[in-house]
């Protein structure tokens, strides 16, 4: 299954959010057409962001030197929730399995896809005991708004300080080039984490057992390919529920 949003609707709904104004990905070209003969310039239909399906054959894998690799420990830490609450990852793992979700930010449509897929999957997952956490290094304020846009009904933690992102080995250090293109679309990773390292996640999933245990890992650098919804309900059947 793929998702789509297009472009003005994501402008639509990310205007309604502080920080900052949100505009499409850098990659996102909005590019007028050229003018036709002895005409003016017409603007070109707005782009559609598609979330597309990792392929089967890439399914569970991560470039070297990045994730956690099947059965090892998963790491805790103390995050913050949307309220400013603050829970321990450990905690977490120990209630239930846990499908943890990181993602590079409310900025990102992408993203915003993959949590939207997520929401309303929610139920399939419960009814096999796996509950989902997604975390970003947003702060809670900024998560906060990406939560009530998207109607995710899932916890969602930050990690502004990057303490799950660096354990979890998913961190992503954006280039001068990277860095320039972002904020010339309006997206203040600043303004998004309240810190001023500008990292993000590399979007990544893992799903933990209730003993704290690794029993899959995926971690993609090309943010607008992730594993589905389906994909995943597919991996907890085969790794808790298959006889």
């Amino acid at each position: 299954m793929r998702f789509t949003l297009t472009a003005s609707t994501f402008v639509l709904l990310a205007s309604c959010a502080q920080p900052p104004a949100v505009q499409p990905h850098a990659d996102m070209d909005m590019a007028r057409h050229p003018p036709a003969a002895g005409g003016t310039p017409a603007m070109a239909p707005a782009p559609q962001f598609v979330l597309a399906p990792t392929p089967a054959a890439a399914l569970g894998t991560a470039p070297a030197g990045l994730g956690l690799h099947v059965g090892q420990e998963a790491p805790d830490a103390k995050l913050a929730d949307v309220a400013g609450g603050s829970h321990s990852l450990k905690a977490l793992y120990g209630s239930g399995p846990t499908l943890v979700l990181f993602y590079r930010g409310g900025w990102c449509p992408f993203c915003n896809l993959q949590l939207h897929e997520f929401a309303e999957a929610k139920g399939e997952f419960e009814r096999r005991g796996v509950q989902i956490v997604a975390i970003s290094v947003d702060q809670p304020s900024a998560e906060a708004k990406t939560q009530m846009r998207h109607g995710v009904p899932f916890l969602m933690l930050s990690d502004s300080r990057l303490d799950a992102h660096r354990a979890f080995r998913v961190v992503h250090v954006p280039g001068g080039e990277e860095r320039d293109k972002l904020a010339g679309y309006g997206i203040d990773l600043a303004a998004y984490s309240g810190e001023t390292h500008g990292s993000f996640a590399v979007p990544a999933v893992f799903l933990i057992d209730r003993a704290g245990a690794v029993r899959f890992a995926h971690v993609d650098e090309d943010y607008k390919t992730r594993p589905s919804a389906a994909q995943m309900l597919a991996v907890v059947d085969r790794v808790f529920t298959a006889k």
